[in-house]
């Protein structure tokens, strides 16, 4: 055998090995509970630093080169700003930014439930008028053609009791939510990787973190870079890839997934996914329009209704089902998704909700003790919704408030927008404010 043909061989196995390493080895059995590291607090603080100076950096591009039809035409003066550039591109999230639609839609809790399920708002069959957002994961609003995460957020109104987000001073409201997006794991595994993650985010790099650091300008600044492997995420890459999945046929006739855990009352742990309840058809539309996904929604709902099934799946003890990691997918066939609630969508025009729907926040943990999250994605989301949240508010000059109902919001549940507030310069003091305002301290320090 000749040296290049053993070469060759050798780098064929090498290959095959990492492969095998990176993708398809078996992942030990995560915690079936939850892990809270000591650090949690610092890193959250860093990582509300990033989303704001995301949400900066995203403004400033839509800004300078906005994507036809958002906000839909005719709607910019509802957005009551100090500017007319803030008027027609408003401060937007800091993920999931393009919003497709908020429809009205009736949840309707089942009959006859297994007693493990009949917990939160699952313990009583009845219905609730609900909030239901569509919107795609990118930090920017871009054509629907692009591949990308899609979402599916659901706000029910007429809930009471006290609500989780009331420990960090949100004032109450009738209201629980669930969030949820069409993938059935995320591609991140702790909070010091997703705090690398959003730090590239917010410097504009989108594959910095997947790829060691490396920018196209990467030569010009440090080789080295490109050879320390240690720093590459090929499994985390190749999770992220498959939440960028081309568009949907129409978003109505799409199934989502809470990919992270929640509990069920104080003895079970579930998951959660939206399922239609038929394949119905999509609505004949131009797919080369930038903003089709909204144009299907709108050509649908004219005619005819939609459905989903809520679904919960539980949890199942000596089962890969880890609370910490969400890059884990349970598995169906040891668990498989029980419907528990029917989501109707009546016919509908819904463009005209578009001030209402950019002005609604979503949290997973504006929930009932019931449904609490849980795992490392759910803790931080509690202070990075809200952070987010009240900081695009704060500079579209809109309060928080939830809604009581179809008709408006529950004025006794808003928060007050002070005027005084004024857009960070950079993202140094971005994050001085944000270690403020969660009083976090590094370990040790």
């Amino acid at each position: 055998m000749n040296t290049r043909r053993t070469r060759i061989i050798i780098g064929l196995i090498v290959i095959a090995a990492l492969g095998y390493y990176f993708f398809l080895r078996s992942k030990p059995l995560g915690p079936m509970g939850e892990v809270v590291s000591p650090d949690e607090d610092y890193l959250t603080a860093q990582i509300v630093a990033s989303a704001l100076s995301m949400v900066n950096a995203s403004h400033r591009t839509m800004a300078a080169k906005p994507l036809p039809g958002n906000p839909p035409g005719g709607l910019a003066s509802t957005y009551p700003t100090s500017t007319s550039a803030n008027a027609i591109q408003p401060y937007r999230r800091d993920v999931h930014a393009k919003t497709h639609g908020c429809v009205k839609a009736t949840f309707h809790v089942l009959e006859n439930l297994d007693p493990k399920y009949r917990q939160g708002i699952f313990a009583n069959p009845g219905e609730y008028e609900a909030w239901i957002r569509y919107s795609s994961g990118n930090t920017l609003v871009l054509k629907d053609s692009i591949k990308d995460a899609r979402g599916m957020a659901i706000k029910l109104m007429g809930v009471p009791g006290r609500k989780l987000l009331e420990d960090a001073g949100v004032p109450h409201a009738e209201t629980q939510d669930f969030v949820m997006m069409n993938a059935t794991q995320f591609f991140i595994l702790n909070l010091p990787e997703y705090l690398v993650f959003t730090q590239y985010l917010g410097e504009g790099s989108n594959y910095g973190y997947f790829l060691g650091g490396f920018t196209p300008d990467l030569p010009a600044k440090n080789w080295s870079k490109m050879f320390n492997f240690s720093n590459y995420h090929p499994r985390e890459m190749m999770l992220a890839m498959n939440t960028l999945k081309p568009p949907p046929d129409s978003l109505l006739n799409t199934q989502f997934y809470s990919v992270s855990a929640y509990k069920l009352g104080n003895e079970n742990v579930v998951k959660y996914s939206m399922r239609p309840c038929s394949d119905a058809k999509a609505a004949e539309v131009d797919r080369s329009q930038p903003n089709f996904l909204r144009d299907e929604m709108t050509a649908h709902l004219k005619d005819r209704d939609a459905c989903f099934e809520f679904l919960v799946q539980l949890q199942v003890p000596g089962k890969n089902m880890p609370v910490e990691d969400t890059t884990v997918e349970w598995s169906e066939s040891d668990s498989p998704f029980i419907p528990v609630a029917r989501i109707e969508i009546k016919k509908q025009s819904f463009v005209e909700n578009q001030e209402t729907c950019e002005s609604l926040s979503y949290n997973p943990w504006h929930s009932l003790p019931a449904h609490q999250p849980l795992g490392v994605m759910n803790r931080i989301r509690k202070s990075l919704y809200l952070g987010v949240s009240r900081y695009r508010r704060g500079m579209n000059n809109v309060p928080l408030c939830e809604p009581k109902d179809w008709n408006g919001p529950d004025e006794n549940s808003c928060e007050t927008v002070e005027n005084s507030i004024a857009t960070p310069s950079d993202s140094a003091s971005i994050q001085d404010t944000a270690k403020q305002g969660t009083k976090a301290k590094k370990p040790g320090y």
